[in-house]
């Protein structure tokens, strides 16, 4: 796929690896990364990890077709997070995750300006979307600082939470990033 990986001052974002199974359980298991995401499960298990791997795989075998784009953000080379494009036709949105180890270090921030640097050179969508849990104001601060803007608020349903928590809405427009 063109432009991967994403290579950046502190960071590489690449294709999800089977080898990276373990690493994403751990992190996911942990109820302080998983309660700020939408459709991760918790408790989080090894089956999750491997379902959710097998459609991460397919999506990069046909990039013209896929639905979601998810990136491991490597540090080191050791695994830190993961960054995905949600919805890629219809209405793409960003999504996040950093393992609790690698929160506190604008890790997700730079990944995140890469990320819709990215989007925008490799794909025709004028708009990206992102959605940040209103009790979660680290996300919110990671999508402001990459350029997205509030466009209001909404209701997002959490698998982990069980319930729908009141959520905040941001874009980001093509022009931006020209302006």
């Amino acid at each position: 796929m063109n432009g991967f990986p994403i290579v950046t001052e502190r960071l590489v974002l690449r294709p999800p690896l089977a080898s990276d199974l373990s690493e994403i359980a751990r992190f996911l298991s942990d109820y302080e990364v998983v309660k700020n995401l939408s459709r991760v499960p918790h408790p989080y298990d090894l089956e999750a990890g491997r379902a959710w791997l097998a459609a991460a795989d397919r999506g990069w075998h046909d990039p013209d077709q896929m639905e979601d784009l998810s990136a491991m953000i490597t540090l080191d080379g050791n695994l830190a997070g993961c960054i995905s494009l949600k919805s890629l036709q219809l209405n793409p949105e960003i999504g996040y995750w950093l393992g609790r180890d690698y929160w506190g270090r604008g890790l997700m921030s730079e990944a995140a300006g890469a990320m819709v640097s990215w989007f925008f050179a490799n794909t025709g969508h004028d708009v990206l979307a992102g959605e940040a849990m209103a009790d979660n104001a680290a996300s919110l601060k990671v999508l402001t600082k990459a350029g997205f803007k509030v466009t209001g608020n909404a209701v997002c349903n959490s698998l982990s939470r069980g319930c729908g928590v009141p959520a905040i809405r941001t874009e980001i427009r093509r022009q931006d990033l020209m302006n």
